[in-house]
């Protein structure tokens, strides 16, 4: 097996094809009035084209050949953070360099193997970030946006979604990065909403533990994964009392509002040891 290149370990793929960095840039609007912080900068594409516009502009990067080389090219509202945002305390670094900024904005063209990771750096400093915009692998995208019937929809999905309006906004073909991945990518805008869709922040943990269990096995019902994550069977059949809930539903097909209804009703429950 041949051995991986650096760049191969650190997922890197530039996005190079000039049409697609405008359109992003359009999408995320950077306005004099804005704090963005870019992850993986990696030789400054975008960074460049976001710094003519922004206030003040981060980028997080872990590639330390990439810091030293976008720090001889910096322009001077552009401030680099050496380090990788998985170990950095994002709502800590937001608000050290927020200053006078009204809106603060995260986006980046995301390694594919921390995307999933970085929906939980993105929820965990939530109450800071106004709007977010990434490049996601496609399959990821269309998970984040998916809804009830859909095979993407997951417990992502319903998490992501309480807090973010989500969109994707178009799809990018492999070829525009170098080296090009081997899936198509998409552009995604995650614009906070006023207030949660269904469920409070308090609830955020318990919640996900619930709609996980209830996905645990996607071809089951939702009656065998409920029994089997170990809710007493009389609590469970009180559940399939709520009007127009089929005994043989899956998770798959529940709305988040149903969700949310049947976690509130069961929340009190004791389970079996």
């Amino acid at each position: 097996m041949a051995k991986k290149t650096r760049r191969q370990l650190l997922g890197q793929h530039f996005l190079h094809e000039k049409k697609i960095l405008e359109r992003i840039v359009r999408v995320i609007e950077p306005a004099q009035d804005d704090l963005i912080i870019e992850i993986g900068p990696g030789k400054g594409a975008l960074t460049f084209r976001l710094a003519s516009s922004a206030s003040r502009l981060l980028a997080v990067e872990k590639d330390r050949l990439l810091v030293q080389f976008l720090e001889k090219n910096r322009p001077e509202n552009l401030e680099i953070i050496a380090g990788d945002i998985l170990q950095i305390e994002l709502s800590s670094l937001i608000r050290n360099y927020k200053g006078a900024a009204r809106t603060v904005k995260l986006v980046g063209n995301l390694p594919y193997h921390i995307s999933g990771q970085i929906l939980f750096v993105l929820l965990k400093a939530k109450k800071h970030i106004d709007r977010a915009v990434f490049l996601f692998q496609k399959e990821m995208a269309e998970r984040i946006v998916a809804g009830p019937g859909s095979k993407k929809y997951a417990p992502i999905s319903i998490l992501i979604q309480n807090f973010f309006d989500c969109r994707i906004m178009f799809l990018i073909k492999a070829g525009a990065f170098t080296p090009p991945p081997e899936v198509d990518s998409a552009c995604v805008v995650l614009n906070r909403r006023p207030w949660p869709l269904f469920f409070d922040e308090t609830e955020e943990a318990s919640f996900f533990d619930f709609i996980k269990a209830c996905f645990n096995q996607r071809r089951k019902t939702l009656r065998h994964n409920l029994e089997s994550s170990g809710f007493r069977k009389e609590s469970v059949n009180l559940v399939y009392q709520k009007p127009g809930l089929d005994a043989m539903v899956r998770a798959e097909d529940l709305e988040p509002g149903l969700f949310f209804s049947i976690y509130n009703l069961l929340k009190k429950t004791a389970r079996r040891r």
